[in-house]
């Protein structure tokens, strides 16, 4: 299957930038959205980007993960009334602020993680229950690869990381969604939230793959910090390979392309 991947689209009222991406990704099977949709959480960039995304993607299904936009002060409702409106009938919540878990093809399936955002910290509430809904639907699932949806990265395989910066979560629950991670094979990891430019870094001790899919905003490059168009991330899943395209969303331009082979290769192996 073909997957479009977009994030920090930060709508308002400017609609010039998510036209030239919802181009980009047209024929892909379905598109994921890694957070940040309106720019501010109100009712009409939900309403706006609502409309443009069924007049130029009418067929195809879109899933969606809020950012710290989204819900700021911890009230996501306009995000959830958007999510109810363009998100297929067939994914099911854990709860009104929980993580969804989605077959895509009898092979893949996806997982949406919505933490909540307070005082410049992600957190998953309820003593993170969405991460004990995540590991048990991981450990059960029939999926030969599987991809996670959340909108800030993970400290280890942030493309901003350094001895000095603090995670995005809690130091807890980012350590606990990394060891669930890592405690299973053939996973992409697909955040967004840096606006740097995207990165796709292989873990080849844990069989897994981290892709920061950068942003619809301009991003900065390093270490020359600067802007580059921004971008949006083609994704192409067969039974024996997945092959990465990060795109210019004005130009076409592919910035690069990458090609796995599936299974993904791991240096520790484990005895099932």
């Amino acid at each position: 299957m073909k997957l479009g991947i977009i994030s920090d689209i930060h709508l308002t009222r400017k609609t010039q930038r998510l036209l030239c991406a919802l181009k980009t990704v047209q024929d892909a099977d379905a598109l994921l959205i890694a957070g940040d949709l309106a720019d501010r959480a109100q009712k009409e960039p939900y309403d706006l980007l609502l409309q443009c995304i069924r007049e130029h993607l009418p067929t195809i299904p879109v899933y969606c993960v809020s950012g710290n936009h989204d819900n700021p002060a911890r009230d996501d409702t306009q995000y959830r009334a958007f999510e109810q409106a363009i998100s297929p009938n067939s994914v099911k919540h854990l709860d009104a602020r929980g993580a969804f878990h989605q077959q895509l093809t009898p092979q893949v399936d996806l997982f949406g993680l919505n933490p909540l955002y307070h005082q410049k910290l992600f957190f998953f509430p309820n003593g993170g229950e969405q991460l004990d809904f995540l590991e048990k639907s991981l450990t059960a699932s029939k999926a030969a690869f599987h991809i996670v949806l959340c909108h800030p990265p993970l400290s280890a395989h942030n493309p901003q990381r350094s001895q000095d910066r603090q995670p995005y979560f809690s130091r807890e629950q980012d350590s606990r969604l990394q060891r669930i991670i890592d405690s299973h094979r053939n996973v992409l990891f697909v955040s967004g939230h840096t606006h740097v430019a995207p990165s796709l870094e292989p873990d080849a001790d844990h069989g897994n793959l981290y892709l920061n899919d950068g942003s619809l905003c301009p991003t900065t490059t390093t270490p020359e910090h600067t802007l580059q168009q921004g971008n949006a991330t083609l994704l192409d899943i067969t039974e024996t390979e997945l092959t990465a395209t990060i795109m210019g969303i004005h130009t076409g331009k592919i910035f690069w392309q990458e090609t796995f082979p599936l299974p993904l290769h791991c240096n520790n192996q484990i005895t099932e």
